[in-house]
């Protein structure tokens, strides 16, 4: 039997983060489970060395980054579901399985950029770091690829 309680989902915006939502949602309403969205910005904007941050950049970004998922998670095909959000900084595919952890998810969705998986493996993308990584399963979702939820 599949129990699915937690979903985590990175967010970084793009089409992939949309999609990995979408499969979120799918499976939150299959099986009853929470969401968690997670953006992360990284560790080197969040700390430029020991330069001072007199516009508060960093402040903005991650406030504008709260507001687009607080509006991402109300959509109207997403009021059903019980979805929280949080902004982080860090190292990003650390910060997502510290994440994981810390929420003690289930499933982790990921959106894979690129056209293939083969470069990303090869280089250490995000996606794959985390799927070799994660505490539990891993769901990499590819905008370009069949895929099994419809919109």
């Amino acid at each position: 039997m599949i129990n699915i309680k937690k979903i985590l989902v990175p967010i970084d915006f793009s089409e992939t983060a949309e999609l990995s939502l979408r499969y979120a949602a799918s499976f939150a309403m299959e099986f009853g489970s929470q969401i968690h969205l997670l953006h992360v910005i990284e560790e080197e904007a969040m700390h430029p060395g020991n330069l001072e941050d007199p516009l508060h950049t960093m402040e903005r970004w991650e406030k504008e980054a709260a507001e687009k998922l607080a509006a991402l998670a109300a959509r109207d095909q997403y009021k059903s579901l019980e979805i929280s959000h949080a902004v982080r900084g860090g190292l990003t595919y650390e910060t997502i399985i510290d994440e994981a952890q810390a929420k003690g998810v289930d499933l982790i969705i990921i959106g894979a950029h690129g056209e293939s998986g083969f470069v990303d493996a090869w280089l250490g993308g995000t996606s794959y770091e985390v799927a070799r990584k994660a505490p539990c399963p891993v769901l990499t979702v590819k905008a370009t690829a069949h895929g099994f939820v419809q919109p």
